[in-house]
């Protein structure tokens, strides 16, 4: 074989190559040794859960660390009847709802929002990475409907509407890195 056509050979082979690696390429690991300060916005329509107590319901918002370690309570609604929201009470130390919004049962169904700022109980930023926002509802005198939804935070703003799932529907997660 002469040299130019070696060449050429070599060449093509090396276009294609970088052509089919830039077709697979993705987007890079998150960095998990950062501690990029946020807010991640959550929001949800609430249905019932199918109990006798229907509208009314209890129910938990959390977030929870890829591994399913407990990082900070958003929202806990209904302060008589908590003991039925059994994956919450399961996942968090002595019923922590530092700085989570809290209250009565709730009435009615309709749209949840609640908000996270990156921080753990203590206050501190936690590492960028995989996190679980894991959401619990119930209308009965034992357990509900529980939910959890993968989000990445990281320095680069994300978005994702996870397909809905039974009691929570129009599921918005927003990571907005400041």
């Amino acid at each position: 074989m002469n040299q130019k056509r070696k060449f050429s050979i070599s060449f093509i082979i090396s276009v294609l190559f970088i052509s089919l690696s830039s077709c697979t390429t993705t987007n890079p690991p998150i960095n998990t040794g950062i501690k990029t300060p946020g807010t991640l916005a959550v929001s949800t329509v609430t249905s019932t859960a199918g109990g006798p107590f229907a509208p009314a319901h209890v129910m938990a918002i959390w977030i929870e660390d890829n591994s399913g370690k407990f990082v900070k309570t958003l929202l806990a609604k209904g302060q008589t009847r908590r003991q039925y929201l059994a994956n919450w009470l399961n996942a968090i130390p002595s019923a922590n709802t530092v700085d989570a919004s809290t209250g009565a049962t709730l009435t009615s169904h309709g749209t949840i929002t609640c908000d996270w700022n990156g921080t753990d109980v203590s206050g501190a930023v936690v590492s960028n990475g995989t996190y679980k926002v894991c959401i619990e509802l119930t209308d009965k005198d034992a357990s509900g409907n529980f939910s959890t939804f993968t989000f990445a935070k990281d320095t680069v703003a994300n978005s994702q509407s996870p397909a809905n799932k039974p009691s929570f529907s129009s599921i918005s997660l927003k990571w907005t890195p400041q």
